[in-house]
């Protein structure tokens, strides 16, 4: 009995410890209206509400980080005991039109583009959360202080907006460096 309680508290200690952030994730599309497999990326071009470093981008990845924890006072001293994060991504991406008459192949040049962009995406999002997870990780570890609740809700805020800072400028980094790539890539593979 005692073997199981001991168990149960190590998982449960370390759950709260090593919470991972919890991630949602929407999309919003924009209509697209090809006339032919071939024109698939001037349709985007013209659709798309998205510009970027000064061209147009066919999708994009917005994201934000929503952090809190608990603080507790132990014999005087102040620490932050559990931090949990949340990460919310919103992807903006083409579609077909619904009631647009694609003509012969053009969705399914489009749906294999539309892969590929997906998975482009998603290296953004990781990101994210890879900014949620060292939040987690760095805030718990924020020295305890001697009754100073409010410094520490200070440095943990200081902490937290410098890891979210340094993520979206990995970010914006990453952007530039690989959407043009990506754009040869998907030349290269001939999806557009």
């Amino acid at each position: 009995m005692r073997i199981f309680f001991i168990l149960n508290f190590t998982i449960l200690f370390s759950s709260i410890l090593f919470a991972r952030p919890l991630v949602y994730t929407d999309y919003e599309y924009y209509d697209i209206y090809p006339t032919n497999k071939h024109n698939l990326e001037e349709s985007m071009d013209s659709a798309s509400p998205l510009l970027s470093f000064g061209s147009i981008r066919h999708a994009t990845v917005n994201w934000k980080i929503n952090y809190s924890y608990k603080r507790e006072i132990k014999q005087g001293i102040c620490s932050i005991s559990e931090v949990k994060t949340k990460v919310n991504i919103l992807y903006v991406v083409p579609k077909i039109a619904k009631l647009h008459k694609s003509p012969s192949g053009t969705k399914k040049v489009f749906n294999r583009y539309y892969v590929v962009l997906k998975k482009s995406l998603r290296k953004h999002s990781n990101l994210a959360v890879s900014a949620a997870n060292e939040i987690e990780e760095k805030l718990v570890k924020i020295k305890p202080l001697n009754n100073d609740c409010e410094l520490i809700k200070k440095d943990a805020k200081k902490l937290a907006n410098s890891i979210i800072q340094k993520y979206k400028k990995k970010n914006k980094d990453f952007e530039i460096r690989t959407y043009e790539g990506f754009l040869e890539g998907v030349e290269a593979e001939k999806l557009l």
